[in-house]
């Protein structure tokens, strides 16, 4: 099954994220980075993947395929936050209050959740950050959860805005709803190295 990494179009800053809304999501799972050429991919399952333009070995070693506007939701409406500071708390309110996001939820990845499932991590609950034991040394990845496709794609274009270093993302979706945290991260972490260095290369 072929999969492949393509650009695609920003949406207007004007829109604003939506509360949540009851949907299924299909599609298995996402990934991008943010950068002046954003790059949206998602783990391979579809065969609606198209590989035009792009290399062999890039598509038959990547596990994502494109990002598509029209996905629906899936989850809690939540940011799972890895790599991140507590102390970058304050921008990323302020992000979401730009973007009309304040109904996400907020987490960030503690030591105890590298080892449980991603639908565990983004239905927790942490209601004072001061006694929250961040894990540290992990790589700057966002996990979206309860958003569209399109809302999606508006916050990774919009994140360079916060001023915050650069994060890659990824989504919740069912088929990496059950992995283990760092089953994931390792997956989104080998994909974007070889984007990354294909790219450059």
């Amino acid at each position: 099954m072929a999969s492949a990494f393509t650009g695609l179009k920003s949406f207007s800053l004007g829109c604003s994220l939506k509360g949540p809304k009851l949907s299924v999501q299909s599609n298995p799972f996402v990934v991008s980075t943010s950068s002046s050429k954003s790059t949206y991919m998602k783990l391979k399952h579809l065969p609606r993947a198209s590989s035009e333009g792009l290399p062999t070995d890039l598509i038959e070693d990547s596990k994502f395929v494109p990002l598509e506007a029209d996905d629906r939701q899936y989850g809690p409406p939540a940011l799972l936050l890895l790599g991140f500071e507590v102390e970058e708390t304050a921008k990323i309110q302020q992000f979401l209050k730009e973007l009309d996001g304040e109904f996400l939820e907020v987490i960030f990845c503690t030591e105890d959740m590298i080892t449980r499932s991603l639908w565990e991590a983004v239905n927790t609950k942490q209601t004072n950050l001061d006694i929250v034991k961040i894990a540290k040394s992990l790589p700057r990845i966002c996990f979206l959860s309860g958003l569209s496709g399109e809302e999606m794609l508006m916050f990774v274009d919009a994140f360079p805005e916060t001023g915050l270093e650069p994060a890659v993302f990824a989504a919740l979706v069912p088929n990496s709803a059950d992995k283990p945290l760092q089953e994931l991260i390792e997956e989104i972490m080998g994909d974007h190295e070889m984007l990354t260095a294909k790219q450059s290369g």
